[in-house]
């Protein structure tokens, strides 16, 4: 309780959390910092990517329709059909790592990779 604030511990670390502390710790970090420009540049609605906007981006990935189903279905976390800035690099992340990594796309999200919240 310093200076009359209520900090939780490593909440005031300028680099984030770290991999141990889990229930706070999120793998994507730097990713959402770095794509939040290109997430404003696609004209999000109330935080929001309407679905035809988040659909024509993925498309535009290459990816096969059944891998897009998937990589929105991981995504989509809230399954409100828009995406949300941490959702978007959610499905950027599945993308570059289906094209660049060539992995398999995931049954489910691992837990590192779930955006707070």
């Amino acid at each position: 309780d310093k200076f009359g604030k209520n900090v939780e511990e490593n909440a005031a670390n300028p680099f984030g959390f770290g991999a141990e502390n889990e229930d706070n710790y999120w793998a994507l970090q730097d990713s959402a910092e770095r794509l939040y420009d290109s997430f404003q540049a696609l004209g999000p609605e109330g935080g929001f990517l309407p679905p035809s906007v988040a659909r024509d981006v993925l498309v535009k990935t290459g990816l096969e329709k059944e891998q897009l189903r998937q990589i929105w279905n991981l995504s989509d976390i809230d399954r409100d059909g828009f995406l949300d800035h941490h959702e978007y690099v959610v499905a950027m992340f599945l993308c570059d790592a289906v094209i660049q990594k060539k992995k398999p796309i995931p049954a489910e999200l691992p837990t590192s990779v779930v955006p707070p919240s």
